[in-house]
């Protein structure tokens, strides 16, 4: 009984090892430190972020439809109202990496989007068009 119960124990432990060695590695490096070697000189919302936010996040299961997430909108015609929505914190354009949107998708224990990181010059788009002053342009 001794040895059947060691071996469940270590089976056991090797699995919880294993299960928690492999959360969120769908992306090899952490987006918030990744480094984009691209030159970004100005973003437009409607042409940079607008696009990214559409791709990874404005789906019937996250954040569109009549019951988003969070009750954040990401739909094409609606996210920049959703994100810039007075009190909400989703945008900072003096410290845009702690605001909810950045911290969001860059969060390694829950992950924005749960599929998979965004690029680290996606990232750095987002970053930009908040220290730029995050206009609806």
């Amino acid at each position: 009984m001794k040895i059947y119960s060691k071996v469940l124990t270590s089976a056991l432990l090797a699995s919880n090892i294993f299960a928690f060695s492999c959360y969120y590695n769908k992306a090899e490096v952490n987006p918030a430190t990744a480094e984009c070697k691209e030159v970004i000189p100005t973003v437009s919302f409607s042409k940079d972020i607008n696009p990214i936010l559409t791709a990874n996040c404005a789906n019937t299961s996250c954040h569109a439809g009549n019951n988003p997430e969070g009750n954040l909108n990401l739909e094409s015609s609606k996210a920049y109202a959703s994100l810039l929505k007075k009190g909400s914190g989703y945008v900072d354009t003096i410290h845009p990496k702690s605001c909810v949107l950045y911290s969001s998708l860059t969060s390694i224990t829950n992950p924005m989007p749960p599929k998979g990181a965004l690029s680290a010059c996606d990232l750095k788009r987002i970053e930009i068009w908040m220290k730029q002053g995050a206009k609806n342009n």
